[in-house]
């Protein structure tokens, strides 16, 4: 089985990793180089061009996403099951590996893949079932299903808008975040944008276009090497992510379970982890009776299924799991959002309630940035979209330009003057 969340060991090799429990060992020793001859085809076949040496922790999400399905294919199973495997990978990474999926299928293996991208489950698979609520609602011939079909048989209800009506929606006075000829050697080259009030500006780009690093310097955890940026309370951008948020800044990070949480820890814990020792206003350690009343307002806010407040995030869905990173966040009321990628991973349900919390947070006055992998979400959420390729803002679409397949394009060319 390939789980969602990755389960690798940062600190250790490639082909540690992909051998964990399955070494080949001879003599009373592992035998590295005939591990080395067993990975190799199937790293050649995922097209992964680092070596084998390489320590897990140095490689990026979808590239180690990669090397949790490779880990998984060296062991030539007979039932392979995939949950959410392309969360974290591009374009061509997806094709790459529904290309291998089908050779396997057409070779006997049986796949059990498990997604919530629906033209890719309509794409992948030859019959699928639909769950919810911890029953079988439905199964069926590929043939005889549409994205309509699977989405009403997911919600219990007919499709409807996916996302919310922009009507009305626009940006304020207040004053906003001014990034200008921003520049990191290497990953950034002149960046410059003004994000204002009540509005959501898309972030379009494939990884290492340097969305996560303007991303990182907006949040204060890294210094660019030239440029500036005016936070909207006029001062100068933040040096330290204890000033960014003490300034209303919060991050929603893409992985949730290493850097939005703490798994092991009570959701009361997870939700006033943000007031302790950040916020000047606050104790450096809130009452329990605080942080009761915080959980239980964010529990309700955000339609949180859980057994109890005390319950861990450890034991909740995917779409849980990220309600609660807003949650931790919407406590201490920031006033700009930076949210990346925050609906990988979970099912529609869930992501169109945190579509609507997007909505409500742009039309009460706050700045949101908001990257997605998914050109249909940038697509239906933002007001406009900047497109990133090499490090650079190669161009700006609104409105009517605002479209999947073009987006697609742009991210892959650069290119904002011929879309497919």
């Amino acid at each position: 089985m390939v789980h969602q969340e990755l389960a690798l060991f940062p600190d250790l090799t490639v082909l540690a990793n992909l051998f964990i429990g399955n070494e080949i060992v001879r003599g009373g020793r592992m035998d590295m180089r005939a591990m080395e001859l067993a990975a190799r085809p199937w790293m050649d076949r995922l097209d992964l061009r680092f070596p084998s040496d390489t320590p897990v922790g140095t490689l990026s999400i979808g590239e180690r996403q990669l090397v949790e399905i490779c880990r998984a294919l060296i062991q030539r199973p007979q039932i392979l099951i995939l949950d959410e495997p392309n969360s974290a990978l591009s374009e061509g990474e997806t094709n790459r590996l529904f290309g291998i999926l089908e050779i396997l299928r057409d070779e006997g293996l049986t796949l059990l893949y498990i997604s919530h991208r629906l033209k890719e489950v309509l794409r992948i698979s030859d019959v699928v079932t639909v769950m919810r609520n911890g029953k079988v609602v439905r199964t069926d011939p590929v043939m005889a299903l549409d994205v309509p079909i699977l989405v009403e048989a997911m919600l219990g209800r007919k499709q409807g808008d996916h996302y919310p009506s922009r009507a009305g929606r626009a940006p304020s006075k207040g004053k906003s975040l001014e990034i200008r000829n921003v520049s990191v050697c290497g990953r950034l080259n002149d960046v410059s944008l003004t994000a204002r009030p009540g509005e959501v500006i898309g972030f379009a780009g494939l990884e290492g276009s340097g969305i996560q690093t303007l991303f990182g310097i907006v949040f204060g955890n890294r210094t660019p090497n030239s440029g500036a940026i005016t936070y909207p309370d006029g001062a100068p951008g933040p040096r330290t992510v204890n000033d960014a948020v003490r300034r209303g800044a919060c991050l929603v990070p893409s992985d949730r379970r290493k850097l939005g949480l703490m798994m092991e820890r009570t959701f009361i814990d997870n939700v006033r982890q943000i007031c302790i020792g950040v916020l000047p206003e606050a104790p450096f350690f809130p009452g329990i009776a605080r942080a009761r009343r915080d959980a239980e307002r964010m529990r309700r806010l955000l339609q949180i299924k859980l057994s109890s407040i005390e319950q861990r995030p450890a034991q909740l869905s995917g779409g849980n799991q990220q309600k609660v990173v807003l949650a931790k966040w919407l406590v201490v009321d920031p006033t700009l959002f930076i949210l990346d990628d925050p609906t990988r991973g979970i099912d529609i349900g869930a992501k169109r309630e945190i579509f609507d919390l997007i909505d409500t947070i742009a039309r009460d006055g706050g700045i949101v940035l908001f990257h997605s992998t998914e050109m249909s979400e940038l697509a239906g959420v933002a007001d406009r979209v900047l497109v990133f390729y090499g490090g650079r803002i190669v161009g700006e679409v609104r409105g009517a330009q605002i479209d999947e397949e073009a987006l697609l394009h742009y991210i892959n060319t650069g290119d904002l003057h011929h879309a497919v």
